[in-house]
């Protein structure tokens, strides 16, 4: 594989959040040319990365609720 697609893949790997594992495995599959392979770990990685989100956000909707909850209380003291 040329070094500077090398470099470049290994830069995406790290803007996409990837492990350096990740990145590694990831980059076995390009140097081998198995780009549905390719398609198919980003895709997962993408998944992984949506649940992540979907958890957070959940999280920040229970935190805003609390406050919520906290802000009327204090309006009725």
């Amino acid at each position: 594989m040329d070094r500077k697609l090398e470099e470049k893949l290994r830069c995406y790997m790290k803007d996409c959040g990837c492990s350096p594992e990740q990145s590694e495995k990831y980059m076995q599959l390009a140097a081998e040319g198995y780009t549905q392979d390719q398609i198919y770990f980003m895709k997962r990685h993408r998944n992984q990365m949506m649940d992540q989100l979907h958890t957070v956000t959940r999280q920040v909707d229970c935190i805003d609720f609390v406050i919520h909850e906290l802000e009327q209380e204090a309006k009725t003291r």
